[in-house]
């Protein structure tokens, strides 16, 4: 497993990924209305229009695991006492479950993919 995506949420993700593109001195790759996304070393720093359906943790990590492994750690976080916000492992778009921990904090596990 690794982090694949750490992502911050704001109203003003312009404004928001503006600031860390020139903190880091880098491009975006991905820039959309709603989700921009640059390359921080080997891990990609994404940003997600908060809004009433995007709201929730300001920070969210995104755990990338061999797709064998995935439907285990769902099951695990879930024993541990985590809650699904989005299952979606079968979304081409998602392939992965972003999830709650019993503390507030929301992070997503994620199969492999570009």
């Amino acid at each position: 497993m690794k982090i694949r995506t750490i992502y911050l949420k704001a109203a003003d993700i312009e404004g928001l990924c503006n600031f860390w593109n020139a903190l880091l001195k880098t491009a975006r790759h991905k820039n959309f209305a709603d989700w921009k996304e640059i390359w921080c070393g080997n891990i990609r720093l994404g940003f997600l229009k908060l809004d009433e359906k995007n709201n929730g943790s300001n920070c969210v990590p995104v755990f990338e695991c061999d797709d064998t492994d995935l439907n285990q750690y769902i099951e695990r976080a879930i024993k541990l006492g985590a809650t699904m916000i989005e299952d979606g492992r079968s979304n081409p778009k998602l392939l992965s479950a972003v999830m709650r921990d019993p503390f507030g904090n929301e992070f997503e596990l994620s199969k492999f993919h570009d």
